[in-house]
């Protein structure tokens, strides 16, 4: 008795030790979820931003230009003053070459061919035989090396189709929208695909209740082929919020992402729209083809949720599991109708401010449907240089981040797909043993019989912090090169045109080493851009 007596004493001391000492336990425990949630940036249901404030990172500045060498010369020419099409060609405003240049050119025969486009294809001779300085002021005595021939085995060209079965919504600025034309236009012109364009300053900076005239935006997107209709935004002000005056509290872009969904569904068209994508203004396909090949391997008439998360896994560890939107996100039409039907119910009730955060959000707690990944869609968190991304033979079915986050010439990228080859877009080539072209993006030279050496299965991490944490989406990586190991002409425009001496098309791609990409290294003001010059038959 007297055993059970003091045992019983010791467990109720034991008890008021811990009842003291439970609030600085709680106290520690929050303030190391508190602390987690900060350093993490999370966004997540379990660390709402409300609770938590942790506000989402802003985008990076462009990345800035290079210094140019003392000396340089990178004149404007006007259009239709050289009697030389090859020269008149190379003087194009998008190209800003110097005006001198080293030059050289080879024409390229397609043919045809069903072998897999992953395998690296080794071609014995040298892509570039012969190089010939050319001054681009002097129009009155040319002499371009010859254009030797060579056969590349390629993919068929992509069949043409039409895509009524899309619509596609955007949510950005009247300004962006303008700029982001060209390449809305690469994959949305002529293709019957829809597109629903809320602007988000639509009311900014006019009288209330009205909106700013979106006619100039429309006839323009009209005269680039794109079918697009423009919305001022359906809910202006955050649900349920007002500021410390009273006033409702303008809503962001993320908010008029999410009710993306909402106005496709309400213009979709019964019996022909089949998938509705949600995307970033500078979400880029390389071709309707390949999106749509992807699409139809699901099924439409079921609640269906298409997307892809960041390639960065810290990303996904922060932000959640989702679909993340700069690379794409599609719904089925029975998942859109749910959707929609409870978009303000799932403003109210979201835990994050971003529009792809508060789809997942309505997507759990709406319906039974989850995230189905889709291959080839890329978020494309990769800050700098993505060469390695690029030159890894990868067939992209859609790029994100291109214009911001590193910079990319995306529309002429990918117009060797649709005007040339379909899938021989970032296609390689393995020229003599020190050569390799990636089709539509760079033609690099390496040093040193490097080029044997390197495991080409691999991506270079060539991008700032290519961490273990892109290993899940690009498998491990390779240890990026010092820029004495090779040198890279990178591709600055393409465009179909005529041969001068045949009249017949071809596709001219113009890979450009700049002068000053090194400007930091070496201060030589006779330096001059080399160009390469392919020349596709068509």
């Amino acid at each position: 008795m007297y055993a059970r007596c003091r045992a019983a004493l010791q467990r109720a001391s034991v008890s008021r030790r811990f009842t003291r000492r439970l609030p600085i336990l709680t106290g520690l425990i929050l303030g190391l979820l508190v602390w987690t949630a900060v350093s993490l940036r999370q966004d997540s249901p379990l660390f709402p931003l409300s609770v938590f404030g942790a506000p989402k990172p802003p985008p990076p500045e462009p990345p800035p230009e290079r210094p140019r060498l003392p000396g340089m010369d990178r004149p404007s020419w006007e259009p239709g003053m050289c009697n030389v099409p090859e020269i008149e060609f190379l003087r194009r405003p998008s190209l800003e070459l110097t005006s001198n240049i080293v030059y050289s050119r080879r024409c390229i025969k397609p043919s045809r061919s069903k072998s897999s486009r992953e395998a690296v294809a080794n071609i014995t001779e040298p892509l570039v035989t012969t190089k010939t300085k050319v001054d681009l002021a002097d129009c009155s005595a040319v002499e371009l090396p010859p254009c030797e021939t060579i056969t590349l085995q390629v993919p068929a060209p992509y069949p043409e189709k039409q895509y009524r079965h899309l619509m596609f919504g955007v949510a950005s600025t009247y300004e962006r929208l303008f700029n982001s034309l060209p390449e809305f236009a690469h994959w949305a012109s002529g293709t019957g695909a829809q597109l629903v364009i809320t602007v988000a300053d639509a009311r900014n900076n006019v009288p209330e209740g009205t909106t700013r005239d979106l006619t100039p935006l429309e006839e323009e997107y009209k005269r680039y082929g794109v079918s697009a209709t423009f919305l001022p935004p359906s809910i202006p002000y955050r649900l349920g919020e007002k500021d410390q005056e009273g006033n409702p509290v303008r809503a962001p872009v993320e908010q008029h992402h999410f009710m993306l969904v909402r106005e496709l569904y309400e213009r979709m068209i019964p019996g022909v729209t089949r998938w509705l994508g949600v995307l970033d203004d500078d979400t880029f396909f390389p071709s309707l083809h390949l999106l749509d090949e992807e699409l139809v391997r699901h099924d439409h008439t079921r609640p269906v949720w298409l997307g892809a998360l960041s390639d960065d896994f810290h990303a996904v560890k922060s932000w959640g599991f989702m679909g993340y939107g700069g690379a794409g996100v599609f719904l089925s039409l029975p998942l859109a109708e749910v959707i929609s039907r409870n978009s303000e119910k799932c403003l109210l009730e979201a835990t994050t401010f971003t529009g792809d955060g508060i789809l997942r959000d309505c997507v759990y707690s709406q319906s039974r449907a989850g995230l189905t990944l889709v291959p080839g869609l890329y978020q494309h968190d990769i800050r700098g240089d993505p060469s390695g991304f690029f030159e890894s033979g990868v067939l992209p079915i859609s790029l994100h981040h291109w214009k911001s986050w590193y910079r990319a010439p995306v529309a002429a990228m990918s117009r060797v797909a649709t005007q040339v080859c379909g899938d021989c877009l970032l296609q390689r080539w393995r020229f003599g043993n020190d050569t390799l072209l990636a089709n539509g993006y760079s033609i690099t030279v390496y040093s040193n019989d490097l080029l044997s050496t390197l495991d080409l299965d691999r991506v270079e991490g060539t991008w700032e912090h290519p961490t273990r944490d892109y290993d899940f989406m690009y498998g491990t990586l390779r240890t990026k090169l010092e820029r004495s190991d090779k040198k890279s002409y990178r591709l600055r425009d393409s465009a179909l045109d005529r041969d001068p001496a045949t009249s017949a098309k071809v596709f001219r791609q113009v890979y450009v080493y700049r002068a000053d990409e090194f400007a930091h290294e070496q201060e030589i003001p006779s330096a001059v851009d080399e160009v390469i010059e392919l020349i596709w038959e068509v």
